[in-house]
């Protein structure tokens, strides 16, 4: 199956590269103007006290790291996985199977590598705390980066997936039980439930302009893409990445501000925390149940046919 790019046009791909240089260079300045890294070290103390013993919370941190590096481990092990890519010189699209360090070019991957080396750097950090040796500064502010990273990133990833893509699958009536093998299920489900468990565990002040660092991730991405397509791979893991289609611009700026945006959202799920635990848990356990699903709709819609 194959399918040509829809409307590519020369100015959208200046107009994208033109967004993406105003939107990161925005951001960064926003970085100092509100000085977010202070703020990043001022509440890095918040993400090692708990209502449960921090004996137990290293624990669950240094087994979600594990988890999120075995899945890398099995992405490596197994053999060539499955994508409909848009090939950058064909501008249609291909089915193609990677292999290797190229399964590493979605956004859903960045969302698995994000966890990992948040669940690292915090299981690190606790355990310094406990034994009250002195935390570095660049590990505290990095804890923080991956943290909201991985919030914002998590969030969109399950979401997307719940709503648009296995939706698209199903239309097209188009076998995708790929999507729910162990790394998958890292990326889309326990992603966002490590993630939320962590939030209740902790509870950890954050600050609204740490949706910046969202806004940058989707940018570093969108680089990372563009580089890979013109100098790699050849190709785009979604084909609403093309910077040549009419509407690039618009998804480019979409991508990063929906990432700020789900950031913005558990930011406020956690501020309703500190106000009330239980109301706060409950629109948390809700949100996340909304946007996971564990098996194929398309074996649902058989047996009812």
């Amino acid at each position: 199956m194959n399918g040509s790019l829809e409307h590519p046009e020369r100015g959208s791909q200046n107009l994208t590269f033109s967004i993406l240089f105003l939107v990161s260079g925005l951001s960064v300045l926003a970085f100092k103007q509100l000085e977010i890294f202070a703020h990043m070290e001022s509440i890095a103390s918040t993400f090692h006290t708990s209502w449960a013993p921090m004996e137990v919370v290293i624990v669950w941190r240094f087994s979600c790291f594990l988890a999120g590096a075995y899945a890398v481990f099995h992405m490596f092990r197994n053999g060539p996985g499955f994508m409909i890519v848009v090939f950058h010189k064909e501008q249609k699209e291909f089915p193609h199977h990677p292999s290797g360090i190229e399964k590493f070019v979605t956004f859903s991957s960045w969302t698995l590598l994000l966890n990992i080396v948040y669940f690292l750097s915090a299981g690190i950090l606790s355990v310094l705390v406990i034994n009250e040796v002195t935390t570095p500064v660049w590990l505290n502010i990095m804890q923080v980066i991956f943290f909201s990273a991985g919030l914002g990133a998590s969030f969109l990833t399950a979401t997307v997936v719940r709503y648009v893509i296995l939706p698209k699958e199903v239309e097209l009536r188009r076998n995708h039980d790929h999507m729910f093998n162990f790394p998958n299920q890292m990326m889309h489900n326990f992603a966002v439930v490590f993630l939320a468990i962590e939030v209740l565990l902790i509870q950890p002040q954050l600050f609204p302009s740490f949706a910046f660092i969202g806004i940058i991730l989707g940018a570093l991405y969108a680089v990372f893409a563009y580089c890979f397509a013109f100098f790699g791979g050849g190709y785009y893991s979604y084909s609403f990445l093309d910077p040549r289609a009419r509407y690039a611009p618009l998804w480019l700026s979409g991508l990063a501000g929906a990432i700020a945006l789900f950031y913005l959202g558990i930011w406020l799920v956690i501020h309703l925390l500190s106000l009330n635990t239980l109301i706060g848990s409950v629109v948390l356990a809700t949100w996340v149940i909304l946007i996971l699903q564990f098996r194929s709709a398309l074996e649902e819609t058989a047996t009812k046919t």
